[in-house]
């Protein structure tokens, strides 16, 4: 059965939940509630990440070092310690990382496909894991980024270049997670051609940490009937989709903001798939 990794954005801008946890003590909370849902794994973030695009416009405001630690630190601290939960920083900068991980993060998700080989030495240097995302760029969703030969191969290639600079940088081989990116540097097509072919990730070995959760894929493949795109919080169906699909590929985690649905949907999925009763 696959991890839930539950989201804290601890910033005023994110996609989904901008705002909303950006006080310490409502993230705290948030992370109370997403651990009681059955989350194992509190994924925190402190810069927005949501890419360029014709649903985001220009993306992601940037955010000085200094200030996303300042977000990030005391959340993560009272989630790991208080409530000893297991911790990843969402980050693509090696100071930050080095803070969370200090702060008692324990694994390091890095969205930017391991550009940067300062984050995986800030990772190795802790004993921490590391969660590859694949992307383009800084993620925009439009040429050149899009413009891929073969989705999955490309993806897949790409991301096992970027296993061997983390690797390099001396995150062992059992710490290595791959993320195939949804959404980012991706069409909706492409995002779903990658879902359909999640078991081609599994077999490069790593882990396989798969977000799909809310992602404006959803909107532009499940667009409501009038033609306008579903918000953030009104794409539940379509992130239960994906994640049917993800627990059907066998993938290790799930990235997902509404842990209590998906958490009964995980193992009711798991029932059936694990059921000796016939096929579809």
């Amino acid at each position: 059965m696959p991890e839930l990794w539950g989201v804290i954005n601890v910033t005023p801008d994110s996609f989904s939940d901008g705002g909303r946890y950006l006080d310490p003590s409502a993230a705290v909370d948030h992370g109370r509630r997403l651990l009681e849902e059955g989350a194992d794994v509190l994924d925190v973030g402190g810069e927005s990440s949501r890419p360029a695009g014709q649903t985001y416009a220009e993306g992601f405001g940037h955010v000085p070092a200094a200030e996303e630690i300042a977000r990030v630190v005391p959340v993560i601290e009272l989630l790991a310690g208080e409530l000893a939960a297991r911790v990843s920083i969402d980050t693509v900068k090696p100071e930050v990382a080095a803070a969370a991980l200090a702060a008692g993060a324990s694994i390091v998700n890095d969205v930017r496909c391991a550009e940067d080989p300062r984050l995986a030495e800030a990772a190795a240097a802790a004993g921490a894991n590391y969660v590859i995302m694949h992307n383009r760029g800084r993620g925009e969703v439009r040429s050149p980024n899009t413009d891929y030969g073969d989705i999955v191969k490309d993806v897949i290639d790409e991301l096992l270049q970027a296993a061997e600079r983390v690797e390099r940088a001396g995150v062992p081989r059992a710490a290595v997670w791959l993320d195939p990116g949804l959404g980012f540097a991706k069409t909706g097509p492409q995002s779903a051609a990658l879902l359909s072919s999640l078991g081609r990730f599994r077999k490069t070995g790593y882990r396989v940490l798969v977000g799909p959760s809310r992602k404006s894929f959803i909107a532009e493949l499940a667009p409501n009937r009038g033609g306008e795109l579903p918000a953030a919080d009104d794409r539940l169906g379509g992130t239960a989709a994906a994640v049917a699909i993800c627990v059907a590929a066998g993938v290790d985690a799930v990235r997902v903001h509404d842990v209590h649905v998906m958490n009964q949907l995980v193992r009711v999925a798991e029932a059936l798939r694990a059921s000796p009763e016939g096929s579809l």
